[in-house]
């Protein structure tokens, strides 16, 4: 499709005018989708409940999947790097659909496994077609997307000119006594959610074949909405909502002194709601807010700092089911 026509029908579909396309009759057998080549990171570690689910589901749906990630929980580390020190690498394999797949465990944060991932696992090949970081348990949200090991990751990605997404799965204060049994009930379902999500990028690419405009990252939040037993309900789910990062807090933390040491503390992250109040939120279409009505919150992260006016609508046009 040429250039114009493919803005020509983007300004059709987001403002609902214009003229409709004709399909041109053809004998051919439809195309099977395009496996994509994928690299797949937590910062849970590589032995990440989450990542491992997803790890499975995108691996059923036909897709070639590329595992490195730290080798213990590094939670937290934001965007951080691993610089002049040594790094330990520990290669192993697991089944992908028909095939196998490479995985590496990488004694550092979930940024540096995806530079080492872009510069080793893939050496000598072309640079996958997607990142994908999580799924998270617990959400990565407003103040939180600042912190956030997961976003951190997919930004790693996207500032490397490679698709990326940050994937996490939401906390219900309302099922805190289980001990947030329901968002590790969900996880398979939100996997399933973004195997499909993955597969409407690819078959709603523009002309340059990208699934993400340049340097553009994706922080998906998906929400635990429970029905009147207290268990997850996937059909109360509401979205998908294309958000803003909040200003609202998640996580407060507080730094206690330890009794008869002096000069130690010991550090905790409550959630907000719970043994603390949470911040207000004042920005308008906020994830935060999103999540709270129980909506799957999309949030587009443009690393390079520019402003992309048109990019909400451009998703809101390709998620559209």
């Amino acid at each position: 499709m040429h250039t114009h026509r493919f803005f020509s029908f983007l300004t059709a579909a987001v403002f609902g005018v214009g003229t409709q396309a004709v399909a041109e009759p053809t004998d051919k057998a439809p195309e099977a989708p395009r496996p994509l080549r994928i690299l797949l990171t937590t910062d849970d570690g590589i032995n990440g409940a989450g990542m491992r689910i997803l790890r499975d589901t995108l691996c059923a749906a036909g897709h070639e999947v590329t595992v490195v990630a730290p080798t213990v929980d590094r939670s937290g580390t934001s965007g951080a790097l691993t610089l002049n020190a040594l790094m330990r690498a520990t290669r192993g394999t697991f089944p992908c659909g028909a095939g196998t797949g490479a995985s590496w465990a990488l004694t550092g944060t979930p940024a540096d496994s995806v530079l080492f991932g872009l510069s080793v696992a893939y050496a000598g090949q072309a640079a996958p077609d997607l990142v994908i970081s999580g799924m998270n348990y617990g959400q990565n949200v407003g103040r939180a997307v600042n912190h956030s090991g997961t976003v951190g990751a997919a930004v790693a990605g996207a500032e490397e000119g490679v698709p990326s997404i940050a994937v996490s799965i939401g906390l219900n204060l309302a099922d805190s006594g289980t001990g947030f049994s329901q968002t590790l009930a969900a996880a398979p379902h939100v996997a399933s959610y973004v195997t499909g999500l993955v597969g409407q990028l690819r078959d709603t690419v523009g002309p340059d074949g990208r699934l993400l405009p340049d340097r553009v990252a994706l922080n998906l939040n998906y929400p635990i909405v429970l029905n009147e037993a207290g268990l997850f309900d996937p059909a109360q789910v509401g979205g998908p909502n294309i958000t803003s990062i909040g200003h609202a807090e998640v996580v407060r933390p507080r730094y206690l002194p330890v009794p008869n040491q002096p000069d130690t503390y010991v550090s905790q992250g409550p959630i907000c709601g719970l043994a603390t109040e949470c911040a207000p939120e004042t920005q308008r279409d906020a994830d935060t807010t999103a999540l709270e009505q129980g909506e799957i919150s999309i949030t587009p992260i443009a690393v390079d700092g520019e402003s992309h006016p048109a990019l909400k609508a451009l998703l809101r046009v390709r998620l559209r089911r």
